[in-house]
């Protein structure tokens, strides 16, 4: 019981939001920047409601500390959220996950590396590879058998390409997926530590579920080597807050210096304060918060099938050796009307779900809707269902909506299919051909479907017939690409 007050006594502290505070009773005449001074440098944005976030808009000031040499409130700060999140150190990022990953890979790869990662993972690693001049291996993900939906990476399928890649330095996974299902990093962390392999966790998704009391897998309880965590998605920081973690032991020298060349200068007071509040919020609350939260969507997910909803459930990821975390729902709809009934929701019922695909939709529950009613919720969601917009949707698999790459199979093997690094494939001249004529040929851009932001092929990728077939069928569904030279996707970029 003693250790358990000392925890809570020391987390009591917000060490860089009391130093403003401090700061901001002496009601200094500001002679630095921001020139807002505060708001009366800026009317127009007073008047236009930004006043409150003015007022905390600092700057690196003694009280106030330096992001990038912490000595005072900033390094109390991020000591407490290394306590908490049980890592030797902690760093606050103001550039959101997407920075610490391209840290985490420039401090890790060599030029020409290889680096293990899944199908799932964010846009950001490859740009991360990209730049530290590596090479990626992808791995395939599990396909739940009765939706198709993409699930994670096995520990099996990380074991048979450490055997085939004995080279490779790094596994990269992300751990829950966008859709809430997460990986047996336990297990995972066993067979890295065999091959003295470094394991980086994206885990951007998954800042809550330490405090969901053990009933989910995470990074700081398997042991990970650096793992990333996104504040603002699920811990209700502000945009785009968020921790990088490093256990003990493993050297974050490189870490530092890639941190500040990829983050601002300038760093966001408001941002970094609200990271010490969501810390200090969670560490003293944060398992009767997120209990409440699991109970909630536990409820909605129960009221959504009882109306005849199908939903991607723990029963069919547990299947496959997998877990999933409840707060992440997603509503299969494979007659393929899935973003037919995400507008309706936004347009009837005022309801915005965090994304929609032809066969599924997602949602994404928390604190801020505790107050609401999941048999509400469910019945409006089985109301606009119902609506006569869907006559005639065409029956599909969820897999239609991902390339069959992401998956284990023919299709996607364990050898890499870059014919050179995505750097290499940057640099060298490169133009535009039709869409029918690409097979074969080396892709020179990056193409992405976002959300969820995952690449469907990188620069220096072999473009398959599989994947031109996936291109040509979201081209005719009026899918836009992003990062692509041409969104249409009419023509692709090759070396």
């Amino acid at each position: 019981m003693k250790k358990r007050n000392s925890h809570f006594t020391y987390q009591q502290e917000a060490p860089l939001y009391n130093a403003a505070v401090g700061y901001l009773e002496k009601d200094c005449i500001s002679f630095h920047v921001p020139l807002h001074g505060r708001g009366s440098g800026n009317p127009e944005l007073k008047k236009r409601g930004f006043a409150p976030l003015m007022r905390w808009d600092l700057t690196e000031l003694d009280p106030l500390d330096d992001l990038y040499l912490p000595r005072g409130a900033i390094k109390k700060a991020q000591e407490l959220a290394a306590r908490l999140f049980l890592a030797g150190k902690s760093f606050f990022l103001v550039n959101g996950v997407t920075a610490g990953l391209l840290a985490a890979l420039l401090s890790c790869c060599r030029p020409g590396q290889k680096v293990l990662l899944t199908r799932i993972s964010h846009k950001a690693a490859l740009h991360g590879i990209a730049l530290a001049g590596a090479m990626p291996v992808y791995l395939p993900v599990e396909r739940e058998p009765a939706s198709g939906f993409p699930l994670n990476v096995s520990p099996s399928t990380v074991e048979q390409a450490l055997k085939k890649h004995p080279d490779a330095g790094l596994l990269l996974v992300t751990s829950p997926s966008y859709w809430g299902v997460t990986a047996d990093l336990n297990e995972i962390k066993k067979i890295t530590s065999r091959y003295g392999v470094l394991l980086l966790v994206d885990e951007a998704h998954g800042t809550h579920l330490p405090f969901y009391g053990g009933k989910l897998p995470h990074s700081a309880a398997a042991g990970a080597d650096i793992w990333l965590h996104s504040a603002h998605k699920s811990l209700g920081a502000l945009t785009p807050g968020a921790f990088l973690h490093v256990a003990a032991g493993i050297p974050a020298g490189n870490l530092r210096f890639w941190l500040q060349a990829l983050q601002t200068s300038s760093p966001s007071y408001p941002v970094m304060i609200s990271l010490d509040l969501a810390r200090r919020r969670v560490a003293l609350q944060g398992k009767r918060i997120f209990s409440r939260c699991w109970r909630w969507a536990a409820r909605l997910r129960r009221e959504l099938a009882g109306a005849g909803f199908e939903l991607l459930s723990d029963r069919m990821v547990k299947e496959a050796r997998f877990n999933l975390d409840p707060c992440r729902i997603t509503i299969l709809r494979p007659g393929g009307d899935g973003r037919l009934l995400a507008g309706r929701l936004a347009r009837e019922r005022r309801l915005q779900v965090e994304m929609a695909a032809g066969t599924y939709i997602l949602a994404i529950a928390g604190p801020a809707h505790l107050s609401l009613s999941p048999s509400h919720l469910a019945a409006a969601v089985k109301k606009e269902a119902s609506a006569e917009t869907f006559c005639g949707a065409s029956p599909g698999s969820c897999s239609d909506d991902f390339p069959p790459s992401f998956f284990a199979g023919e299709e996607s093997t364990l050898y890499s299919r870059f014919a050179m690094t995505p750097a290499e494939a940057l640099r060298s001249p490169a133009f535009s051909i039709s869409l029918h004529r690409a097979p074969g040929k080396v892709c020179a851009e990056m193409i992405t479907l976002s959300p969820p932001g995952i690449p469907l092929v990188s620069a220096g990728e072999i473009i398959t017939p599989q994947l031109l077939g996936f291109l040509s069928q979201k081209r005719a569904q009026g899918t836009l690409f992003q990062g692509a030279a041409d969104p249409g996707m009419r023509n692709i970029k090759i070396v």
